[in-house]
């Protein structure tokens, strides 16, 4: 080719320079351009409003979803009115582009709904019947207190770091118009990393405060900060750089700064006001969050090494209101984990404890919770509803406090009050195993088995070996009749407490099955000693929940009657949540059932229906 020669175009080079010259004519990139800067500044003005008033986040999303769909209409809608050289848009034509809004509009929502139902959060459990929950609301006014990471280098300091958390946790969780998921769930995420917006999402919550505490010989640092899960934004953070024994005053002014963010009043005291944690005695205070912490573990040795906790901070400050809290709730649970101490013996110590405390803070919620869990213990459950609703007036986000209160309901007959109460439980603390086991057991009493493993089997899915689940799950599998899917969680549950029990849950699905010896397994369950499932080495797994049940379930009902009738002459701790059970509805109305019933002291909700029908 010469240097002088003309390159020839081909023809797709031609056609596309007429397109662009057809579109520069008509004027459709500049409508483009045009319509996208408007869109543009129309959403900027959209989320500085929506993010002030706080409007709901669809707004923005469908607004966005809209103008995308608007985009191709305004291109072609140039085009057509410039290749007609047209400036109105006629009536028909409005009608066209109002049916193609209202169509992307409507796949967008159709795409938005299988989105939702496809989430986690929205899935059935699979279950036949099962019901679904709606979505919850998230207050604006609810956080989550994420463990604070612990940057000493020192796993010893571990306690160190989870009892700042607890202690700003506490502070929150008594200030009335604030929601505040419990400890035991925002705790679940330790050590995982996860998007904060995720996390709030699973707790149900929109305010998320995490930090970091690095503690060095006498000094500390604490880094915290609050962050706006609806937004992403940093709403406040702080570095804290104090000797050791200034660490209560850190926590004080952790706290008050969070209230600030959140427009509610934490405190309720000025700023003289004393340290959060009710002590200024640093060796008291530690050994305090130590006992915190095994108090949580819920197991037989960590609670007897919380009750030595809670002593020796006790010794370090007799003055220490929490720390006698901390020992009242630690008496109050110690009996459903541990044979060494007798019921009544345990149950004396935690009401001097929690005299104790509220002898010096009358306005601790702690020692009400022990005091309400000992009064349900001890049949006097109306004295125990009373203790747990103030309880709750002090500590309205106590998860523990409304879980103690629906059983308690329970057993004084008002089912759905109680399922209720354990259901805002579940809402504050949404990742409590004790909680989501409870929940379950109550649905079991009112005859709801299929919303019964419903509320449990999320639980199992990030706890696997969560016995008190796999035990309800199991039960109520059994109770549908479904012994297929039953049989793998009585493995599971077995699995986790070991000593013989395996051997024990075969020979119960043999006699299910038809395959075994009934009348000698009835033999060796029925020659357990009382309160031998707390005793991993009996080989017996069953409580006075269960043991009525299974007799039932393998047509044992003279067996069934006579063990309700010889445990009611003990504790009867157990056996109530058993009697309640709708298995045992053919021996609800004999003399020797009511009997047992009244024994117990608890009002048996069924029998009124269904032993008037009788007499």
């Amino acid at each position: 080719m010469g240097d002088n020669q003309q390159p020839t175009e081909s023809p797709a080079e031609r056609a596309g320079q007429g397109l662009w010259e057809k579109l520069r004519r008509r004027k459709v990139a500049q409508w483009g351009i045009v319509y996208a800067a408007g869109a543009w500044g129309f959403l900027q003005g959209l989320e500085y409003v929506t993010d002030t008033f706080h409007w709901p986040d669809r707004i923005l999303q469908f607004t966005t979803l809209a103008l995308l769909v608007g985009l191709p209409i305004v291109l072609v809608t140039a085009w057509y009115h410039a290749d007609r050289g047209q400036q109105r848009i006629s009536a028909a034509e409005l009608v066209i582009i109002t049916l193609l809004f209202l169509v992307g509009g409507g796949i967008f929502w159709r795409y938005d709904r299988a989105t939702d139902a496809a989430s986690p959060a929205t899935v059935a459990s699979g279950l036949p019947g099962a019901t679904q929950g709606t979505a919850s609301v998230i207050a604006e006014k609810s956080i989550a207190v994420l463990p604070f990471v612990n940057m000493s280098g020192d796993a010893e300091n571990e306690y160190f770091s989870d009892g700042i958390s607890e202690e700003i946790l506490n502070v929150l969780a008594k200030v009335p118009d604030l929601s505040v998921a419990a400890r035991t769930s925002s705790f679940q995420f330790k050590g995982e990393k996860r998007d904060v917006a995720e996390i709030a999402t699973l707790l149900k919550v929109r305010m998320v405060l995490e930090g970091s505490v690095r503690k060095q010989a006498d000094r500390v640092r604490v880094t915290a900060q609050l962050i706006d899960a609806g937004t992403g934004f940093h709403l406040w953070s702080e570095t804290y750089d104090r000797e050791l024994k200034d660490i209560f005053a850190i926590q004080d002014e952790i706290a008050r700064a969070i209230g600030t963010e959140l427009k509610v009043r934490v405190l309720g005291k000025g700023e003289g006001a004393v340290a959060v944690s009710g002590t200024t005695n640093v060796e008291a205070h530690d050994l305090y969050l130590r006992g915190l912490t095994l108090w949580r573990v819920r197991e037989e040795d960590e609670l007897f090494a919380a009750i030595d906790a809670f002593n020796r901070a006790i010794s370090a400050d007799p003055g220490f209101a929490e720390a006698w809290g901390g020992l009242a709730m630690t008496y109050a649970v110690l009996s459903d984990y541990s044979n060494r101490l007798t019921p009544g013996d345990t149950e004396l110590r935690s009401l001097d404890a929690a005299q104790r405390a509220l002898a010096l803070d009358p306005t601790a919620a702690e020692p009400l919770l022990a005091m309400g869990n000992v009064a349900g213990k001890t049949g006097r459950r109306q004295t125990a509803a009373a203790l747990l609703r103030r309880a709750i007036e002090l500590r309205p986000s106590s998860a523990t406090a409304h879980q103690w209160l629906g059983t308690t309901l329970v057993e004084m007959g008002s089912v759905e009050d109680g399922i209720a109460s354990l259901k805002r439980a579940a809402e504050l603390d949404p990742r409590s195993l004790i909680v989501a086991s409870n929940l379950a057991s109550m649905l079991s009493i009112a005859g709801r088995d299929k919303e019964a493993i419903a509320a449990c089997l999320p639980t199992l899915e990030y706890a696997p070996d969560a016995i008190l689940c796999s035990s309800v799950v199991g039960l109520s599998y059994l109770i549908l009749g479904d012994r297929e899917r039953a049989r793998p969680f009585f493995d599971r549950w077995a699995a986790s407490v070991g000593g013989g029990t395996e051997r024990q849950v075969a020979e119960l699905f043999e006699v299910l099955l038809g395959q075994g010896d009934r009348k000698a397994f009835v033999r060796r369950l029925l020659a357990f000693p009382a309160r031998s499932w707390r005793d991993p080495q009996s080989g017996n797994l069953f409580s006075d929940l269960d043991v009525p049940v299974l007799l039932m379930l393998l047509g044992e009902q003279g067996h069934a009657l006579d063990y309700v009738d010889r445990s009611s002459h003990g504790t009867g701790l157990d056996l109530a949540w058993g009697v309640l059970m709708p298995s045992l509805d053919p021996i609800r109305c004999e003399p020797r059932f009511v009997a047992a019933v009244e024994r117990i002291r608890i009002v048996d909700h069924r029998a009124a229906r269904l032993c008037a029908s009788k007499n």
